[in-house]
C-alpha cells in the first residue's frame, strides 16, 4: 500500500515529493466496519416500521372493503360500485406484492386449537354445534408467507357449552 504513493511521487522533482501519510493501524478495521453497517440491506428497526405500515394499510383497506359490500355477500353496494373497482385494484396490487389479507369470519375453530388468532370475546349462540368465528375485528396479514399481524376475532360457542378457552386458540 505504501509502494503506490511512493512510485507516484517519483514523477515529481525531489524537492516537491511528499512522504506518504502514516495511517493509524486501526483505521482499516474501522472502515471495514462502516462499510458493513451501511451496506446491510435494511436496518432491523426500519424493517419493523415498514412491516407495521404494511399491516396498518392492509387492515385499513380490508375495513374499507367490508364497509363497501352488501351484508352477507361479496357484491358492492350500488353507490360504491365505481370506487370499489379502485379498491379491488389496490388489493390486487398488494396480492401481487405477496401481501395476503385473511378474513376469518365463518371459519370453524379446530378442536384443541391450531389457528393463530387472538380471541377478543366468546359469545354463546344458539343453533351451532361447534365453535366458529362470528366476526373478524382485524384480519391476519401475511407478507411473503410470514404473519405480520395476528387476526383478532369474536368466537361463537354453542349456547349449552359455556366453558371456553381464554385469549388465544
Amino acid at each position: 500500500m505504501k509502494l503506490i504513493p511512493s512510485i507516484r511521487q517519483l514523477a515529481y522533482p525531489k524537492e516537491f515529493r511528499i512522504d506518504a501519510l502514516a495511517w493509524p493501524p486501526e483505521l482499516p478495521a474501522a472502515l471495514e466496519q462502516l462499510v458493513s453497517i451501511y451496506s446491510a440491506p435494511t436496518p432491523p428497526a426500519q424493517d419493523s416500521v415498514q412491516i407495521g405500515i404494511l399491516a396498518d394499510v392492509g387492515t385499513g383497506l380490508w375495513r374499507l372493503r367490508q364497509k363497501m359490500l352488501q351484508p352477507g355477500t361479496e357484491q358492492p353496494l350500488e353507490e360504491m360500485r365505481r370506487a370499489y373497482r379502485h379498491l379491488e385494484s389496490t388489493l390486487g396490487a398488494l396480492d401481487r406484492a405477496d401481501i395476503k389479507i385473511q378474513d376469518h369470519t365463518g371459519e370453524l375453530v379446530p378442536e384443541g386449537g391450531g389457528l393463530k388468532l387472538k380471541v377478543l370475546a366468546y359469545q354463546p349462540l344458539a343453533g351451532i354445534a361447534r365453535k366458529q368465528v362470528q366476526e373478524t375485528i382485524k384480519p391476519t396479514i401475511y407478507y411473503k408467507d410470514q404473519m405480520i399481524q395476528m387476526g383478532e376475532v369474536i368466537v361463537s360457542i354453542p349456547e349449552e357449552n359455556n366453558s371456553h378457552d381464554q385469549n388465544n386458540y
